[in-house]
């Protein structure tokens, strides 16, 4: 499950701002009850507050506070507190962003190793009370914190140029469930455990503005380095390596915009197999397949140390109007979406258990739909997207469809 977040279903409570010693200071806060749908963890209910510190003059806001609780009935919880706090230090140049979790997904998804990997959809089939229903599902549990700081270093023409670093501290706890896929491979990290992140990079930010931008680019370099011990024992080696983010947005005509995003990134070293499906960088994304990657594909299809998606989006203005005397926009956005793992060994015990590397038929997977974006205040983003993909079955291609109700932009 990605972590992307459903979409509120009832609308925010508009407080109106309160007085502040800090002058130029303006709160704005909400707390609202939240509902959502996936197609991978089933329909999900919680509640959701934020504030928002605005100041005129800052983009997007001078702080913002997030505290979102939800659960779902196939099993998926995530639970989090985020802060971001932006013109800090004595020349005002750096940004501190916090993100504290508990996640649990008691159905995530594997399909095996591989960019060729198989799906028997005779599994799909089976009863509710068949345990072998389970067959490419397990449960991961991982509890985590993640903080970043960011320095404003210069200007460069319409843009800044910043450089960043982050730690991130997790534990994670697998259980396979009987007869299934995962516990017959069992590849390397399936005894979970501890571990910690260090990632640092560079960034060139132009996005106008930032959180609903319709032009500008948001280009990243960066690098991450990951310790861990293999259930009781420390794993010496590690693993690391490079990411590349470029997010675009260009103005085609009045109220459309393209948005596009392709992003790479290779890990070096003995992966676990869970964390070939979550993403570097100075906004930790989850999955090749899902809610923010490959939409259409089922979370975590594709494994693979090396992995890349290109995602291509039309962002069309159809309506706007006041609503608590906030500004609200109704987007129409159809997508498309590629993807592609690679860099496995064909043989390594170590690392892929009893896993069989399959040579894809096709080198990339293709996906696409259509979404809805409602953008509220200029800060909230909800959006729904449907999504169709192509998935490897057993006796040719077929297809997968998923559907997602969240907040934010995928990109």
């Amino acid at each position: 499950m990605p972590d992307a977040e459903p979409v509120e279903d009832a609308a925010p409570v508009d407080v109106p701002p309160a007085p502040s010693d800090s002058p130029g200071l303006k709160p704005n806060w909400s707390l609202f009850p939240v509902a959502g749908v996936d197609s991978d963890d089933g329909v999900g209910f919680g509640v959701r507050g934020q504030l928002d510190m605005l100041k005129t003059g800052t983009d997007p806001y001078k702080s913002s506070f997030v505290i979102h609780l939800f659960t779902t009935t196939q099993g998926y919880h995530h639970h989090r507190f985020k802060f971001d706090l932006v013109d800090l230090g004595p020349a005002g140049n750096l940004r501190l962003t916090g993100h504290f979790a508990f996640r649990a997904w008691l159905n995530d998804g594997y399909w095996g190793l591989g960019n060729g990997s198989v799906h028997d959809t005779a599994y799909d089939d089976l009863g509710k009370d068949d345990p072998l229903r389970k067959y490419y599902h397990y449960q991961l549990i991982q509890p985590f914190a993640h903080l970043t700081l960011r320095d404003d270093v210069t200007a460069l023409g319409p843009g800044s140029l910043l450089v960043y670093g982050s730690w991130e501290g997790r534990y994670s706890i697998i259980n396979p469930y009987p007869g299934s896929l995962l516990e017959q491979e069992r590849p390397y990290g399936i005894a979970g455990g501890p571990a910690m992140q260090l990632t640092a990079g560079v960034l060139w930010d132009s996005r106008s503005p930032e959180i609903t931008p319709d032009k500008g680019a948001l280009v990243e370099v960066s690098g991450r380095v990951l310790g861990m011990l293999d259930g009781d024992t420390l794993d010496p080696s590690g693993f690391g390596g490079p990411m590349v983010s470029v997010r675009g947005y260009v103005p085609v005509v009045p109220r459309l915009t393209w948005a596009s995003r392709i992003m790479g990134e290779w890990l070096l070293g003995r992966v676990p197999f869970y964390e070939m499906v979550h993403w570097g960088g100075f906004v930790p994304i989850a999955g090749v397949g899902g809610s923010d990657t490959l939409r259409g594909a089922s979370f975590g299809r594709w494994h693979g140390p090396g992995k890349a998606v290109l995602q291509d989006e039309l962002r069309i203005d159809v309506l706007e109007h006041r609503f608590l005397k906030k500004s609200v926009r109704w987007q129409l956005v159809p997508f498309a979406d590629v993807a592609s793992v690679w860099g496995l060994p064909q043989e390594d015990p170590a690392l892929l258990g009893d896993a069989a590397v399959v040579a894809p038929r096709f080198p990339v997977h293709p996906a696409g739909g259509l979404g809805v974006r409602g953008i509220w205040g200029e800060t909230l983003v909800g959006r729904f997207d449907v999504g169709l993909g192509q998935d490897i079955v057993e006796d040719g291609y077929g297809r997968s469809l998923g559907f997602y109700l969240a907040f934010d932009h995928a990109y």
